[in-house]
């Protein structure tokens, strides 16, 4: 077997040659004990009775055809890799290693030189880091490349016999590549050398942890795992029988080629393996002794007692079977006495990550109900504080504690979840040491250091996360939008929990109206997918995306948004809210999780007015909900008898108002007839009746897909008819200024000043209708153009027009001050003497008694003094 470190090296050469007379004996009357140990009596599972039969052929020969080994690329690199890696337990297997290579006529495929070809190209690889998964399994070509880069390249080729080799090329290359690996490995001999002896990297504490491991010495491979989280005890009783576990657990997974995993020191945390039972993960760990050491993690460890049990009816990887190296299982009577817990210990303080959930709850509802701190003490040792003072004291204590964890950025699915698990350390990045230990009654707790030392993680807590439970409507991190939504649905604000949304992929103008349905239905769904526990949601504005929930229902994924509007806000990413119904339609009629039976913010049905489609649909029967199209049944009618209903209640409501306006000019003695007032109000029939429509489709409940459509036109299909009937409502009133009876004697100069005014409240009502459509399509700054494009507008037409302006503004000083009226005979400024035929917009004419026409600015006219022959004294503008 091939190692990194010379000194690593040496000592493996030496225990091999011993292994090497040992191991078959040994491995098999350690086995036997093991198994016989577990229960005498009873016979082994089939998967198991190898154990006591002869060991297999492999230990003098191959036991399967050579084309089965070498029937695909990838074959051909794992038969090399297996070979190589057991070579020193049973040295006859090298010869499959040696048949990877193409050798020629060079040398015998049975000498030392061809062993040592296969030894170092198998170094070579451990350099490279190459993949299975890289590796073709089925290829279909005569020849593959598996690597070609830095003066390396490696070549498999398939030959007449059907089986990969590496070609005779590679194999000629063999001793200059791994020269050149040597070479680049020596930038790394300084860092191993701050490392501890054996631990140095991922793929040497897996080597060495497999050895002992295979050789039955459990304690020594327990040094190979992070029990930084147990005591000094606890590692000494069950440091053991975690790696015994761990043993058991690799070999029911798959076979650990060891050439997979990284030896670079300095590389990241590696994960070997990860299902729903658990992962196994290596990383690089501080040790007390002041040298870091690569080991399996704690999140590993304490995901140990669940992996093992769900790996119990797995058979070992062939692999190790072959070789009769498996790892027995423990005791089941010993495992299960050790794990049960008694009756007397409360579920809720049953484990450490139920301890840390029930702590949660209880500070969560002793928000609004300060009974519920009772339940929060309870899970604190508060025994060195005296029985009067632990009601006040402990509830500072658990507020300060609850800051302490939530600052902490918990993974509550790496905490244990059984009786039986260690003494838990949390918050250690932080400089914490929160200690979770089971006391003598057999329940789980805040240990009393952990209470003590309260006061003093408090104080190392940065002003925002002391005040993190009152962070409602911020976005700066996945944490603060978890915050806001949830405080937001409590308090009915629904268009804040809206903005925790991502609306990005529907149409802008329809966020108002479905971001509340949407926010009301993600809310209805973590309420049956379970507790959102708001201490381990991260707190890292810079993090990678975070998903709250994760099942059969799909993902609930929190995200960093990277792009306008809203850029650097933290909210429920658009795929999350593109499957917000479907999850929704899923879970509608399950009741609440279990944890939230008792929450105070626990949803108890919707109100029709936060939530009119949820409200019916939770009222209708299954059948009317059945798909019909693109619809549901109910949806179908539901439209039907709105457009209906729209109709007909717009036509009967406007009829009747055309009646009370015809009512109104008759009594005014104008001479528009009920046809014009009719055609007028139209646009006022179709505006109601599209509000009508729009107002009932939203207790339909309709999808937000289709919804989204029919809300962009919804928008400027209202802009449309509102600006129709602004200019309907202006052309009647126009209408009844100029034909009403009652109004003409106090008509004058306003003749002129309406029409142009009617004209001018035309144009704000289309700049009014163009300025909410441009809103609507959502683009602020194109908004802001849009006015400011408005503003210069407006200001060059008043530089342009000045006069104009001035005389128009003349024009209205006369008609407040009523100085004259067409007809009247007027001397101006005691100058010209005439009589007013015309007023315009920007002058008036007067017929003198020549008979010649004098044109006068109205600006002009206001400023000067009018003698009005026809008033009996003079006024002057």
């Amino acid at each position: 077997m091939a190692w990194r470190s010379p000194d690593v090296a040496a000592l493996l050469l030496a225990l091999s040659r011993v292994l090497r007379a040992l191991i078959p004996i040994t491995t098999a009357v350690f086995l036997m004990a093991s198994a016989m140990a577990a229960d005498p009596t009873t016979p082994l599972p089939d998967n198991q009775a190898w154990i006591l039969a002869p060991l297999p052929k492999v230990l003098t020969g191959p036991d399967q055809p050579l084309r089965d080994k070498l029937r695909s690329p990838r074959d051909t690199l794992q038969t090399l890799y297996y070979s190589v890696d057991v070579y020193d337990f049973f040295p006859a297997i090298i010869q499959d290693a040696v048949a990877t290579l193409d050798l020629g006529d060079s040398m015998p495929a049975d000498s030392a030189s061809a062993v040592l070809l296969a030894v170092q190209l198998e170094s070579v690889l451990n350099g490279l880091d190459i993949p299975l998964a890289g590796v073709p399994d089925k290829a279909t070509v005569e020849t593959t490349t598996i690597y070609d880069a830095d003066d390396l390249k490696i070549v498999m080729r398939k030959y007449t016999d059907g089986c990969w080799r590496f070609d005779r090329d590679t194999v000629q290359r063999i001793p200059s590549m791994r020269r050149t690996v040597l070479a680049r490995q020596k930038s790394l001999i300084a860092e191993r050398s701050g490392l501890r002896e054996g631990y140095t990297d991922a793929r040497t504490t897996t080597k060495r942890f497999m050895l002992d491991v295979l050789t039955g010495d459990f304690s020594a491979a327990a040094k190979a795992l992070d029990l930084g989280g147990l005591s000094t005890a606890q590692r000494r009783e069950s440091g053991p029988a975690l790696a015994q576990m761990l043993g058991f657990v690799l070999q029911r997974r798959g076979y650990t080629y060891s050439q997979l995993f990284p030896e670079n020191p300095v590389a990241a945390p590696f994960t070997w393996h990860a299902d729903r039972d658990g992962r196994i993960i290596l990383r690089r760990v501080a040790m007390p002794d002041g040298k870091d050491a690569w080991l399996f993690d704690r999140t590993t460890v304490a995901q140990l007692p669940q992996m093992y049990r769900a790996a119990l009816p797995a058979i070992a990887d062939i692999h190790f079977a072959r070789l009769g190296l498996v790892v027995p299982a423990i005791s089941a009577e010993a495992l299960a006495a050790g794990s049960r817990k008694p009756d007397s210990v409360p579920d809720r303080l049953g484990s450490p990550r139920v301890l840390l959930r029930t702590f949660f709850r209880a500070m969560d509802a002793a928000e609004s109900s300060d009974a519920k701190i009772a339940d929060a003490l309870e899970c604190l040792d508060l025994g060195a504080i005296p029985d009067k003072d632990r009601r006040s004291v402990g509830t500072t204590i658990a507020q300060k504690l609850e800051a302490v964890l939530r600052a902490a950025s918990l993974d509550l699915s790496a905490v244990p979840d059984n009786w039986d698990a260690p003494s838990q350390t949390l918050g250690a990045s932080r400089g914490f040491k929160v200690e979770l230990v089971r006391q003598q009654d057999g329940a789980w707790r805040f240990g009393e250091n952990a209470v003590a030392n309260v006061q003093e993680m408090f104080d190392k807590l940065k002003s925002k996360e002391r005040s993190d439970r009152e962070r409602i409507g911020q976005f700066e991190s996945a944490r603060d939008t978890t915050v806001t939504f949830f405080a937001s649905v409590a308090q009915d604000d629904m268009e804040m929990a809206a903005r925790c949304l991502d609306l990005g992929d529907y149409f802008p103008g329809a966020e108002n109206d479905l971001g509340p349905v949407l926010a009301y239905k993600l809310k209805y769904i973590l309420d049956r997918t379970g507790r959102v526990y708001i201490q381990e949601v991260p707190d890292d504005a810079d993090g990678p995306r975070y998903a709250i929930y994760r099942g059969e229902l799909g993902q609930i994924v929190l995200g960093h948004k990277s792009s306008e509007p809203r850029k650097g806000a933290w909210l429920f990413t658009p795929e999350t809210v593109k499957h917000i119904e479907p999850m929704f339609r899923k879970v509608l009629n399950r009741p609440a999780d279990a944890t939230l039976r008792d929450a105070v913010e626990l949803d108890k049905g919707p109100k029709f007015l936060d939530a009119p489609g949820v409200w019916l649909r939770k009222r209708l029967p299954d059948v009317m909900q059945r798909p019909f199209g693109a619809l549901d049944i109910y949806q179908w009618i539901g439209l039907g008898v709105t457009l209906l209903f729209a109709g007909g209640t717009a036509s009967v409501f406007l009829r009747q108002v055309h009646h009370l306006v015809g009512f109104v000019l008759r009594q005014s003695g104008s001479a528009l007839t009920t046809k014009f007032v009719g055609k007028k109000l139209r646009p006022l029939t179709w505006l109601m009746a599209a509000w009508l429509i729009f107002r009932m489709t939203t207790v339909l409940d309709l999808p937000a897909a289709s919804l989204d459509g029919a809300l962009a036109f919804k928008k400027f299909l209202m802009a449309g008819l509102f600006a129709w009937c602004g200019f309907g409502i202006i052309d009647l009133v126009l209408g009844i200024y100029m034909n009403s009876e009652l109004l003409r004697p106090h008509r004058s100069l306003s003749d002129l000043i309406v029409p142009v005014s009617m004209r001018a409240l035309k144009g704000v009502t289309l700049v009014v209708v163009a300025t909410y459509v441009v809103y609507q399509v959502g683009q602020g700054e194109m908004l802001t153009r849009f006015l400011t494009g408005l503003g210069v507008a407006g200001l060059a037409a008043s530089l342009a027009a000045q006069d104009a302006l001035k005389s128009f503004f003349g024009t209205l000083l006369l008609i407040g001050e009523r100085s004259f009226k067409i007809g009247d005979r007027v001397q101006v400024d005691n100058k010209t003497v005439g009589t007013i035929e015309q007023v315009g917009f920007r002058s008036t004419r007067l017929r003198t008694d020549e008979g010649s026409l004098v044109t006068v600015p109205n600006a002009t006219l206001a400023g000067a003094s009018i003698n009005n022959f026809g008033l009996p004294t003079t006024k002057a503008a």
